[in-house]
Formats: C-alpha cells, structure tokens, sequence
C-alpha cells in the first residue's frame, strides 16, 4: 500500500508538471490508471507465511529453546556490570612493578655516588688541614711576587752581609724600590739619553787635521771639508760670493757660525753638484753644520736647536699623466 501511495504521488505530480492549465479529465485518468495497477502489485507485497504455510507466530519458533530462551554460540556468557566490575580491563601490574624496581635501582645508585663524593671532599679538607702551614706560606709567596731567582738574590746577599765593600741588604732594597717607584718625564728621559750619546760622541778628524760633512738637498749633494783658519771660504775652487752672488744665499751659508759664535775661525772647501742655485745652498748648509759637529761635539745642541742638523726631505713632485704640471691641468672648456 505504501508503494502504491508513492506511485500515486509520482503521476499525480508529473501530470501536474506536465499539464498545468489542463482540466479535470486529466486528473480522472491518472487516477483511474493508479486503481487498474494497483490490482496487479497487490500479490507480490503479500506475507510469505502464506504461500509457505507457516503460521504467523511459529515463524520465529526455530531460534527458541525448549525452555524458552534463545539458542547462542558455544562458550557465550550472558554479559553483567557486577563481573565487569569484578574484572580490570586495563591490568598493567607486571610492568608497574618493573618499573618500579628499575626507579629503585637508579636511586640506589645515586646515592652510592653521592656518599663517594662527600668521602673524597672530607679527604681533601682533611689533607688540606694536615699541611696547612706548607701550603699557607707557598701562597704568600706566590702572592708578594718573589720569584725563585729573587729569593736567590736575597739569600746570597745575606750570606755576604759580613763581606767588606759591599752595602747592607736594607740599602739595596731602598734603591731598588726608589728605582721602580720614580717616574720620570718624557723630557728628562730625551734628555738623559742626548747626554749619554753626547758623552759617546768624539771629534772625528782626518789625516790633514780636517773635519768632514756631507750635505743634501733635493737633487744636490755638497762634500764640505772644515778646518781652524781665516775664514776662507771656497766652492768648487772659487770663492762663495763669486759661485752664489745672490745675499741672501751667501747669509744663509754663514748661519752655522754666527750660531756657534765661531765666524772667521774657520777655513772651509767644498765641492757640490746637481740641482740648482737653492738645492746647492741647502746642501752646502748642511755640510757645514755636520762638519762642525764632527770636529766639536760640544756644538751640536745648538746647531740642532737652530734645525741646521735636520735634513730637508722635500723634493719636486713628479708631473703626473693627463695634467700640465705636477698638480697643474689643462685649461677646460666646456664646448
């Protein structure tokens, strides 16, 4: 029946689908097509218990038992909360024990070391109070600074104290702490090492009785020769005034004695070469001022205050590619 209900529902919406604005006559004929069909399905949806002939309530009675109840499998057990209660369905006691155990051994274990730990730093206390006093005087000298080549020193040095000639050991200890205490300046420390290397120094003076110098300035180089006389004065094997006629130069070359408060006292030969009129001054001027050193050590600090000791290190510049001159370019124009 419930078939032929949905059977009639599918005509019956088709057939309004189809023909919407049809009529009665449509209507009647679906439903007089859904009566005629129904007849012919009705024997097929019919209980089987008929045509088998088997009653409808012994239809079930081959799953039942003679007392009842319904036949199960072999070893089937009804199930019940109680014996679900009873038993632990997540049973993990071996494997909690193990570990258990295992935790255990590793604390044991733990503690073994730390009891061996505290044996040994009770030892070493011990050790430690026991040679104290060795071990409390090799620290203090560690910390004053006293090397083993200073106690050394010091021991030998007390032997000695009965030796005549030498100073008691508490004067030696008060120089060398004023030594490492004092602070000199740079000034003192320049000063001390000019004397020391004025005292080294010592006239230098060849076979004729002649001090020599040589001298250079850019591109000149002068060999100059001194010696005590009238204060003659040669160049190249003529006279100064003659070889640089300008004042100015010949003023320049006389310095070295006017400085020195020696002007007249000395006969001078030189020879120079290369560069020009400047070059060959300069040159010639620093001769004259190592010369005089040479022959006199005594008048080095004021040649050197004046900078007539001091070498001239400045020389023409090279002309570079691309431009005029050494610094110079080429006029530029724009177009």
């Amino acid at each position: 029946m419930i078939r032929s209900s949905a059977k009639h529902r599918f005509f019956s919406s088709s057939s309004s689908n189809r023909n919407n604005n049809g009529g009665d006559q449509s209507e009647t004929n679906v439903w007089k097509l859904s009566q005629e069909t129904e007849g012919k399905f009705d024997p097929l949806f019919e209980d089987n218990s008929k045509t088998v002939g088997i009653e409808p309530g012994e239809a079930d009675s081959w799953l039942k038992t003679g007392d009842g109840e319904w036949e199960t499998a072999e070893g089937y057990k009804p199930w019940s909360l109680e014996e679900e209660e009873k038993t632990d369905l997540f049973d993990t006691g071996d494997y909690v024990s193990s570990v258990g155990e295992a935790e255990i051994e590793v604390s044991n274990e733990k503690d073994r070391d730390e009891e061996l730990q505290m044996l040994q730093e009770e030892e070493q206390q011990l050790s430690v109070i026991i040679k104290g006093p060795n071990r409390a005087f090799g620290d203090l000298i560690a910390a004053s600074g006293i090397t083993d080549d200073m106690l050394d020193s010091l021991i030998a040095l007390k032997d000695l104290e009965g030796v005549e000639g030498l100073p008691p050991l508490s004067e030696l200890e008060d120089l060398r702490y004023e030594k490492t205490t004092r602070k000199s300046s740079r000034a003192e420390i320049e000063r001390q090492k000019q004397e020391e290397a004025a005292k080294a120094r010592v006239r230098q003076v060849d076979d004729k009785g002649r001090s020599y110098g040589t001298g250079r300035r850019k591109c000149s180089v002068a060999r100059v020769w001194i010696e005590p006389g009238d204060g003659k004065f040669l160049v190249n094997e003529k006279e100064f005034d003659v070889y640089f006629p300008m004042l100015d130069h010949r003023a320049a070359l006389l310095r070295p004695f006017s400085e020195t408060k020696t002007l007249g006292l000395w006969d001078v030969t030189c020879t120079v070469k290369g560069g020009g009129t400047t070059g060959q001054v300069g040159a010639v001027l620093l001769g004259i001022s190592r010369a005089l050193q040479n022959w006199e050590p005594d008048l080095r600090p004021p040649l050197r205050d004046a900078g007539f000791l001091t070498r001239d290190p400045r020389m023409v510049e090279r002309k570079k590619p691309g431009k005029a001159k050494a610094r110079k370019s080429y006029q530029w124009v724009k177009r």
